[in-house]
């Protein structure tokens, strides 16, 4: 977090000077400034630290279909706080897309049983093999993951009530990204310990924390256009398409330590196709 935080600060910002949104603030109520920098604080700094736990836990591949219960909390609230209106194949869409978590955590039980199973081996090579796998912690990775899901989920709320009746999405991230960096910053200096915690982030690891800044920074730069564009209840459900980018990112880039079985690329299947009913959806309603 202290890497990829801050990073989205001077990236916004040259984003919203590109773009010129970074002259028209004045376009903007101070109600829903208020409204984006409480998204950023909410999505960028509390769900984002609960979604690192989740993943240490659980492995990116685990965790994230744990948290596309965010996509429920987004739509309920959209439906209840902004009238938006829900459709027979937007229920179905997200209903493939939901019942995918519940798969995978089928196959992360079955996985963990064979591996205690091995660390009953006798031979030494057996245990070897036993200890090189990665064991997702349950209890601790699904709960950070759903604490994480509810502050991702309110987010949506927060960034459309901001963004309404205007088109300054990069402008929006912007805001949004320096209210979590201030939180940040101010957390890091009060807790005890902390900033000695980041002094010890390992070298080689800050190059990957890097690329991921930027990246995360890129898709939540079109996240908030979406959110400027179209409704919850259609930018929500699509959102949780990242998950087939993370297992193909985690199959080819941290194979040992993700959870990639034909069960879980079932369930990513799954997701895929009511990420596609959502989006066919939209376009023959819009």
């Amino acid at each position: 977090m202290a890497i990829t935080v801050p990073m989205g600060v001077p990236l916004a910002l040259l984003a919203a000077w590109l773009t010129g949104q970074l002259y028209q603030m004045d376009e903007l109520s101070r109600q829903g400034a208020l409204f984006l920098a409480g998204s950023g604080i909410l999505q960028y700094a509390w769900a984002r630290y609960w979604n690192y736990r989740a993943v240490a836990a659980l492995g990116s591949v685990g965790a994230g279909p744990v948290q596309q219960l965010q996509m429920w909390i987004a739509v309920v609230l959209a439906v209840v706080l902004l009238d938006e209106t829900l459709t027979v194949p937007k229920l179905l869409g997200m209903c493939l897309v939901f019942i995918s978590p519940l798969i995978i955590a089928v196959s992360i039980k079955r996985r963990n049983a064979r591996h205690a199973q091995m660390d009953q081996a006798d031979s030494d090579e057996d245990r070897r093999a036993s200890a090189a796998l990665f064991r997702p912690k349950i209890l601790i990775g699904y709960g950070c993951a759903i604490i994480a899901a509810i502050s991702y989920g309110s987010s949506p709320i927060l960034i459309r009530s901001g963004l309404e009746g205007t088109n300054l999405g990069i402008l929006g991230g912007l805001i949004a990204y320096s209210a979590a960096t201030m939180t940040f910053i101010l957390f890091s200096c009060l807790a005890p310990g902390q900033i000695r915690h980041i002094r010890q982030t390992d070298r080689k690891s800050v190059p990957w924390y890097a690329m991921a800044g930027v990246l995360v920074y890129c898709g939540q730069a079109l996240y908030f256009m979406a959110f400027s564009l179209a409704p919850v209840t259609v930018v929500a459900p699509i959102h949780q398409f990242s998950l087939v980018a993370r297992v193909c990112a985690g199959y080819f880039i941290n194979r040992d330590h993700e959870v990639l079985t034909p069960t879980v690329i079932m369930a990513v299947l799954l997701s895929f196709a009511g990420t596609v009913i959502l989006a066919v959806d939209w376009q023959s309603t819009g």
